[in-house]
């Protein structure tokens, strides 16, 4: 147990609830769907949660102990595996990468211990920090540790550890500089963001292109108190989540892209413990246990709210066998938070030859979903869907959809009308009278174009001796047809 832990207040509140709604949010906060479901609990107090993302297995060790769980969402069972040749002492944090699972511990400044999934198998690695943490995330092959101020790149085929810059100071009483061994750092592409924990304030996002650090809003103070050790990162609302005081029941949220903290409450009591983001479909969520306060555990789900519209418009351009439609679709998120999962299906009607479909974001499929990913408040995406017809007349309806909450569905589609008239087929006109074939034409989906004057012995005066097309000949709808008109026979010159 860390020094701050003895320092936690009498007061403990232990809240107990299979679901809770509606989190406490921080003065300007945006409403969201909150909730915590309670889980089955573990089976000891555990430390260094952590998740198989691909199959979404939970994994954490004994707290004090070699004890090794794994937790099974879709059944809601932890079953024990092969134990830690490292004793956990006080505390540790996990990670995932290529099939292992990575734990470091507060109190070992030699080993970082890796559980292989596949053979329930371990070994160990060493510290390159030479003191003790729990903070320690993964990210594009490689393996990120931290304390105080000093952070380390593991490469876990080379086992080469690179010293990389100096995380933050962080200016706070009765904390150490740079990261306390029970913090939490959390991988988001090209970023690493981190608390100080151990009860602190600090909070930094580390990127990693340019190697440098910057310091962020810090975590709210609560009860006299900040963060403690774990840590999850949602990408789904993009936000860093985290827990505290020691024996309090607070969830801090921070918003990445909002840049700003709000507070939930959790339905227990909290001291040193571990969270992990799952995003399976039917298990999605944050899980949380207890640490050293027991063995509740919880899934902790989100949803932001907005208002996503979608806006559709067709144009028709007529060819000889029918017609193209180009569809302009425009997607908004008209807020007032990001919408994750963003997803625009449009069927096609039948008779459409699909022959092209342009995303501004995302990517599309044949039979036209297109994952357009995130939509921040206010922002927008297009497609362009281009398609080929026979005449007729063709509906289509464009619909948007996402893993936020949508609080109008009357904008959340969209549909639009086309008529394609049918081809100009050239109809039989010798012989017509001209307003016959006027008529005739008219009626083929022609129109009658410039009229000129013959001489014909063989085709009565005012009537058609030939069209400026043959019989047949198939054009755009609407093209005009020249039509030669008889004058009568040329009269001969008298001698």
């Amino acid at each position: 147990m860390s020094w701050k832990s003895r320092r936690r207040s009498a007061l403990l509140v232990l809240m107990g609830a299979a679901l809770l709604l509606a989190g406490v949010l921080a003065p300007g906060a945006q409403a969201r769907v909150e909730g915590f479901q309670a889980l089955a609990p573990s089976p000891v107090e555990l430390t260094a949660l952590t998740t198989d993302p691909a199959t979404g297995l939970i994994y954490a060790q004994e707290n004090e102990g070699t004890n090794f769980y794994v937790y099974n969402p879709h059944t809601n069972v932890w079953s024990e595996l092969a134990p830690s040749p490292v004793d956990s002492e006080n505390n540790g944090g996990a990670t995932f990468l290529n099939g292992k699972i990575y734990i470091a511990y507060t109190e070992n400044a030699n080993e970082i211990a890796v559980y292989d999934i596949a053979s329930n198998s371990w070994t160990t690695i060493d510290n390159p920090l030479e003191e003790g943490t729990g903070d320690i995330t993964a990210g594009n092959g490689k393996l990120y540790v931290a304390v105080e101020q000093e952070f380390f790149e593991i490469n876990p085929a080379t086992l080469i550890a690179t010293a990389l810059a100096e995380p933050p100071k962080f200016a706070a009483a009765e904390c150490t500089e740079g990261f306390e061994s029970w913090g939490g750092l959390q991988f988001d592409g090209t970023k690493i963001y981190g608390h100080q924990g151990n009860g602190c304030k600090g909070f930094a996002v580390y990127d990693i292109p340019t190697n440098t650090w910057l310091e962020l809003p810090m975590v709210p103070e609560v009860e006299e108190g900040g963060a403690i050790l774990g840590s999850a990162l949602d990408p789904v609302t993009n936000t860093y989540l985290t827990t505290g005081p020691y024996g309090g029941t607070t969830l801090f949220r921070y918003d990445i892209e909002a840049g700003s903290w709000s507070t939930g409450t959790l339905p227990f009591e909290v001291n040193d413990n571990g969270m992990a983001y799952v995003g399976l479909p039917g298990i999605e969520g944050v899980y949380i246990i207890q640490g050293e306060s027991g063995v509740e555990f919880t899934r902790y789900t989100e949803q932001n709210t907005t208002d996503l519209s979608v806006k559709k418009t067709a144009k028709v351009s007529r060819t000889a066998t029918g017609g193209k439609i180009t569809y302009s679709i425009l997607v908004k998120n008209n807020g007032p938070e990001r919408a994750g999962g963003v997803v625009l299906s449009d069927p096609l009607p039948a008779g459409t030859k699909l022959t092209s479909a342009k995303p501004s974001q995302g990517t599309c499929t044949g039979t036209l979903i297109c994952s357009l990913g995130v939509l921040r408040s206010g922002a927008s995406a297009s497609l362009t869907i281009k398609v080929k017809t026979g005449s007729g007349k063709f509906t289509n309806t464009a619909t948007v959809t996402s893993q936020a909450v949508d609080a109008n569905h009357a904008n959340d589609g969209s549909k639009v009308v086309s008529n394609v008239p049918k081809p100009c087929v050239v109809p039989k006109l010798k012989g017509l009278p001209l307003k016959k074939a006027k008529k005739k034409l008219r009626k083929a989906d022609c129109k009658p174009g410039k009229v000129a004057h013959r001489h014909s012995s063989k085709v009565k005066k005012g009537r058609v001796i030939r069209g400026g097309k043959h019989r047949g000949a198939t054009l755009v709808a609407g093209s005009k047809v020249k039509l030669v008109v008889s004058s009568g026979a040329k009269h001969k010159a008298h001698r």
